[in-house]
């Protein structure tokens, strides 16, 4: 089986915050590169199965990784670009990573950030709309993962981690880097988080 990533690990995987706009913001955004320049090389497909593992899994519940991987985060699902054959999760990452036609940009991770008296299924269904209106129809896939930190003592405000993978996906497979990703780092962080924003403040205005 393989080794559980911790949420600090997970951390050193990504390029965080290129914006450069603070841990008290509600969107948080992170780059996924393949090789980080310390000679380090990374994996759509470990970075995946780390938000979906944001406690290691209990002996009991581990499977065998042919069998699929043990989730530990409250809920998560997929929203496959237009017309893609419905797969789990570690098949679309491991498919991708294994299709890796050289592109150092392999993900990038948006983090949204809410209150913690809205309720758990709100917070998916908004990371959900987001997600199909602003991502889906570029033909690029995601995997929704939501963590709700247990501890009263934490400081972490639940929120909604969206990994996006770089290249559009089709039925055939995964093709070329969209170019939604071609800009600076921290101007795709300020794009996305537009995005965000105009999607949240639009179901707000309509009580969705």
């Amino acid at each position: 089986m393989s080794k559980w990533i911790s949420p600090g690990a997970a951390m050193d995987m990504v390029f965080d915050d290129p914006a450069r706009t603070g841990p008290g913001s509600d969107f948080g955004f992170a780059i996924l590169w393949a090789t980080d320049g310390k000679g380090g090389n990374h994996r759509a497909a470990d970075l995946a199965r780390a938000k979906l593992q944001p406690c290691k899994p209990a002996a009991h519940t581990a499977v065998p990784d042919a069998a699929g991987w043990a989730t530990t985060a409250h809920d998560h699902c997929l929203v496959l670009a237009r017309g893609v054959p419905d797969m789990s999760a570690r098949e679309m990452v491991e498919g991708y990573d294994s299709a890796n036609a050289g592109q150092n940009l392999l993900a990038v991770v948006q983090t949204l950030r809410f209150d913690a008296d809205l309720p758990r299924h709100a917070m998916m269904h908004m990371a959900y709309m987001y997600t199909a209106m602003c991502l889906q129809p570029k033909r690029l896939s995601s995997l929704i993962v939501q963590h709700m930190p247990g501890d009263a003592r934490s400081i972490r405000a639940p929120h909604v981690h969206v990994l996006t993978l770089a290249r559009t996906h089709r039925i055939s497979g995964f093709g070329e880097v969209h170019t939604v990703f071609d800009g600076a780092p921290a101007d795709m962080h300020r794009a996305f988080e537009a995005d965000w924003h105009s999607v949240r403040d639009a179901l707000v205005r309509i009580g969705a």
